[in-house]
């Protein structure tokens, strides 16, 4: 099978070049991408065209902008099967890494391979504090834990080219965008080292501002679930002042709730889209829990509008520990066929 690298580039240094000597080395097909460097390095453009194919465009579009024009090209011009393994241009990933990272992708052709690298005290802080915050958003967005969010060394087969070619992001929240697609695939982590050159000075990520681009994915992610919940507690605040007992307001608004979810999820792009019966099972416990909470609350004289929203915020942990219920039987299930 054949194996490409596709490598973005923005105002690269030399050590680029080291790189794609490397990987030409190792029998990849490579594919640079200049992100609008500008004139300034044309001549490094020039002499990575000894090494790999080189694409080129004006104006500075973003790392995500930069890959998926490079996975549009590579759909455009490579024949499948083949696998595509993103690497970053500054020289953090080993030539080693890289090959090792692509042959997983060949092993399981239809997961998202992920570098992961130790993030320990030899790690730049901004690089600790981003992952440390999206890994725990991952969890509560989709239930799977993955330890690193923020890896450029990634791999796929060519079949999930069309599905990652859809996503919305153009910066770096569009590997954000990757994993958050994946979390209803298999998802497989492969332990890498990483170089860090001057404290990682030659990258161009912005702590706070590409931190807070890339978190926002998450909230975009769950917006339907949101938008819902919050209609459901208004509506069950309306009909709880006309009908009594609270329990048919109760069981009306979660049940609409739950539709109006259903809508968001398949109208709204890029938010999740879970099988409709790991959705209608979930549905039906949330049900059962937002329920029993109520009249436990009640019961002990709670009033039914904070006992409805303490409720609500408690079915948010219960619909994670169900999500990680379903991918643990899933993966299990994985397991077990190979």
């Amino acid at each position: 099978m054949q194996r490409i690298a596709l490598i973005p580039a923005y105002c690269p240094e030399d050590r680029m070049l080291d790189l794609l000597k490397e990987l030409g080395g190792l029998n990849f097909s490579i594919v640079v991408i200049d992100d609008g460097s500008g004139a300034k390095y044309n001549d490094i453009f020039t002499k990575a065209q000894a090494y790999a194919d080189v694409q080129r465009y004006l104006h500075n579009r973003g790392k995500g902008e930069a890959l998926k024009y490079g996975l549009r090209y590579i759909k455009e011009h490579f024949q499948p099967p083949y696998t595509v393994t993103t690497a970053d241009a500054d020289g953090q990933h080993r030539v080693e890494d890289i090959d090792k990272v692509a042959n997983a992708a060949q092993q399981h052709p239809g997961a998202l391979i992920l570098g992961k690298r130790n993030l320990d005290k030899s790690t730049p802080i901004k690089s600790r504090i981003g992952n440390g915050i999206s890994r725990v958003l991952y969890l509560l967005t989709t239930g799977r834990r993955i330890y690193e969010t923020q890896t450029g060394l990634r791999a796929f087969s060519d079949t999930l080219l069309p599905r990652f070619l859809k996503l919305p992001g153009h910066r770096y929240e569009f590997e954000i965008d990757m994993i958050l697609d994946a979390s209803a695939l298999d998802i497989i982590e492969v332990e890498i080292q990483t170089v860090y050159f001057d404290n990682n000075a030659a990258s161009h990520f912005r702590p706070f501002a590409d931190t807070v681009s890339l978190d926002k994915e998450f909230l975009r992610y769950k917006l339907p679930s949101l938008i819902a919940g919050a209609a459901g507690y208004l509506l069950f605040v309306i009909l709880a002042l006309v009908l009594r007992p609270w329990l048919l307001p109760c069981v009306c608004a979660r049940v609409f709730t739950i539709l109006l979810k259903a809508v968001l999820n398949r109208v709204v792009p890029f938010t999740e889209k879970p099988p409709v019966g790991r959705f209608l099972i979930t549905s039906v416990i949330i049900l059962l829990c937002d329920t029993a909470v109520m009249w436990g609350l009640t019961a002990i004289g709670v009033n039914i509008f904070l006992a409805k929203l303490i409720a609500s915020l408690l079915m948010i942990g219960v619909g994670i520990l169900t999500r990680m219920m379903f991918l643990l039987t899933v993966r299990d299930k994985r397991k077990m066929k190979n």
